[in-house]
Parts: structure tokens; sequence; C-alpha cells
């Protein structure tokens, strides 16, 4: 006989109503050109860098992802250079000094571009066999990378027919933490954690090159629901769910434009949002009954560069940041109508992420993007381009709010 057992847990939910309060920041420190940033950092980064070959653009934040306990930062940058920060000390107090400096633990450079990474699901820094996180680059195996000893702990290959190793544009672990889901052109390959080198799973998202039929084009970024599907984007404008277990095509999503930059789940797993390149909005889709848009966020993106979004634990609150440097926050409760809560200048320069802590009222934004200076003799033009602005920072801000209590159901055989 079954019986029904009501459990629980604690979520913090923001308040956007009060200010956030800015607990820590890199400040300057990566305002500069990719090779003077390389060479401050020059001393924390494992992997030797030869200054003399290094690039004079201007270094910018990519991305940024919370550990899953909440206690480190991992980022990516236009230096190629993977840093991991750890949670400010102090972080809820204010100083007579002001926000706090940041400054990173170590950083991973393997010498070609970082197209993805993401952290061990169950890492826990209480238990170091779980303080893990995987990282794909140009060219080069996926390593998975050990926090404590920033080594290598193991590596899985992808090779293509010229027998080259071939990064996958988007990675990302299975949230029981066994496999390693990755996306390549009209592919998804899966390994096994347990078992290192090339042996993989590989799941074609198309039957052949000439079929209408699947999706197809580059797999760009993946999700995972709780009820045992996962969806793919693809810069070929379509999304796709799949179901986790045979990896059939459940579901097909297209009508509307640019490749798709990330896709996310809600919480309860009815919904589907979904950013693109050169959009200005976020979208919401229904993908239990109508297969449509319930509705768009607006968010000012027309760039080629990835804005990354995120749901606070509690899946009433989105937030993302826009091209112009503003921190915007959805309340999106209520599937009927969403809500502006929250439009803040958080830098002076477009938010490449913006992202909850899992655990503690924290949120974390990172900032900066590719200048492009064009050569010019005009006394005027050159004053303009002095006063060109170059915001690359990370940040992490203080969230007023309470927890509150989510109490569900599981089903208890009794005897």
């Amino acid at each position: 006989m079954e019986q029904e057992q009501s459990q629980g847990y604690n979520v913090f939910v923001p308040d956007f109503d009060k200010d956030l309060v800015l607990a820590s920041t890199t400040d300057e420190r990566y305002n500069e050109s990719i090779r003077d940033c390389l060479e401050k950092d020059l001393d924390l980064i494992q992997q030797q860098v030869n200054l003399d070959v290094q690039s004079e653009h201007n270094n910018f934040f990519k991305n940024a992802k919370w550990a899953p306990d909440g206690t480190y930062l991992l980022t990516n940058s236009a230096d190629d250079v993977v840093r991991l920060f750890s949670l400010p000390n102090n972080v809820y107090e204010d100083t007579e000094d002001g926000p706090q400096t940041m400054i990173p633990i170590f950083g991973i450079r393997e010498g070609e571009s970082v197209y993805d990474f993401d952290w061990y699901p169950l890492m826990n820094s209480q238990d170091p066999d779980t303080c893990c996180f995987l990282t794909s680059v140009r060219d080069h195996p996926i390593q998975l990378w050990d926090l404590n000893t920033a080594t290598v702990r193991a590596s899985y290959s992808a090779i293509d027919h010229c027998e080259r190793y071939v990064g996958p544009n988007v990675l990302s672990f299975h949230p029981d933490g066994t496999k390693i889901y990755c996306g390549y052109e009209n592919m998804i390959e899966i390994f096994d954690v347990q078992r290192p080198g090339s042996e993989s799973d590989k799941i074609p998202t198309v039957p052949t090159r000439k079929s209408k039929k699947g999706q197809k084009g580059i797999i760009s970024c993946l999700d995972f629901s709780s009820d045992g599907l996962y969806a793919a984007g693809s810069y070929s404008q379509s999304i796709a769910i799949y179901d986790q277990t045979n990896h059939e095509l459940c579901l097909k999503l297209v009508g509307f434009s640019g490749g798709v930059t990330q896709v996310k789940f809600s919480k309860d797993d009815r919904y589907l949002f979904s950013v693109s390149r050169h959009t200005n909005n976020i979208l919401c889709w229904d993908i239990r009954d109508s297969a449509n848009i319930l509705f768009e966020l607006p968010r000012p993106g027309k760039t080629n560069q990835r804005i990354h979004f995120d749901l606070d634990p509690s899946g009433k609150h989105l937030v993302t940041g826009d091209q112009f440097g503003n921190l915007i926050a959805y309340d999106i409760s209520s599937p009927e109508e969403y809500k502006l809560v929250k439009s803040m200048k958080a830098h002076d320069d477009l938010i490449s992420s913006a992202t909850f802590n899992p655990v503690y009222p924290l949120i974390a934004t990172c900032s900066g993007q590719r200048k492009f200076s064009i050569p010019n003799d005009s006394e005027e033009d050159e004053e303009d381009e002095d006063e060109e602005v170059i915001d690359n920072t990370l940040k992490v801000w203080r969230v007023t709010g309470q927890y509150e209590w989510f109490s569900y159901f599981i089903s208890q055989e009794i005897s």
C-alpha cells in the first residue's frame, strides 16, 4: 500500500523592491589588454604563458558560474583563462573601504579558445572528491580538473574523421553526475564520467546530413529537466527536447530568429526559456500543452556575444543583463503575466552573465565585450576613442529577501 508523505525545504526568495548592495568586485584589475591581464595573473595561471605573442585587444568576461554549494565562482574571459574565485570573506558585512576586492585563486589556460565549462553537479567543498569541473577547449580533449590541486583528473576525447581532437561547443554534466553531454554539429555525444578516454555514445540529431527531419546545425546549449527530458538549442534556429532514456526527439520548437545561445527549464519543468543572438527578448515556451511562446521578456541584446540569464532557486524570478550594462529581474511566478521588478545600472558595458548563487542570497554579474578600434587621422575621433568605456569586471551583489518553505509529496510503501 502506498501513502503520500509531505517533505519540504527552505529556499531564499529575493525581494527586488530593495536595493542590491555591491559586496565585492574585481574593480579595474582586468580593464586592460589581454597581454596585460595575463601578465598580471602570471603567478596564478598554472600553465606557462608566452607574453611576447599575446594580443593587445581588450580583455572581457564571457561567463560566470557559481559552484553548486555556492562557495566558488568560475569565470571565462577573452584571454582564454578559466579563473577560480572564492566566496569573499564577510560578504554580508559592509566595510568602511567599500566593496571587497576579488582576486582569483588560480587560472587555467590551455592555449586555445575556451568553448564552455561546467561544475560537477554534486560538488561540496567539504568533500574533496566532488570538487571538480569540466572545460571544453578548441582542438583539445575535454578535461576534468581538480579544484584543490588545479590538475587534470581525467580526459575525454572527441575525435573527428581526421583523427583530430574536437572540443564540444557546449558541455554539461547530467544532473546525477554520471554522464557528460557534449554538443557538436548534428550530434550529441555522451561520455561516462567513470570511463575516461574516447569511448562514448554518439547521438545523431538528424538521420542524414541532407535530411530535413530532426535537429540540424551546431548544438550550442543544453539543459536538463527533473523529469527525464533534456533540451538542446542549435545555431540553426531550432530547439529540440529529447528523452534522457532513449534520446528520442519529443518536441521541436522553431519559428524564431537567431542562433540559440541558452535554454533553461522552469523549476516545475512546464516551461522552457530560451534566448538567441541578435535578439532583444527572452522567450518562454509552453512545452506541456501548446508548444507555443507564452510570453517574451524584453532584454536589449542586439549583439553576437552571449548574454546569460538565470532563474533563482525558488523559480519565481529570472535575472539577466543587457547590452547597456543594466541588470534586469522579472517576476515569472505567474505564467499568464510576467512583471519587471528590477532594472538597475550594474556595469558600464554589456553584462555577459547574471547568475543567482544557489545557496546564499547573492547575485554575480560580469561584463565586457570586444572593442574594435578603427584607424583614423582625426583628432576628434581620437578623443572619442580615448573616451570609450572599458568595463571588464566581475561583481557580487547582496540581495535582500526571505526564506520560504516549499513542500512536496512523495509516495512511500507501507506494510
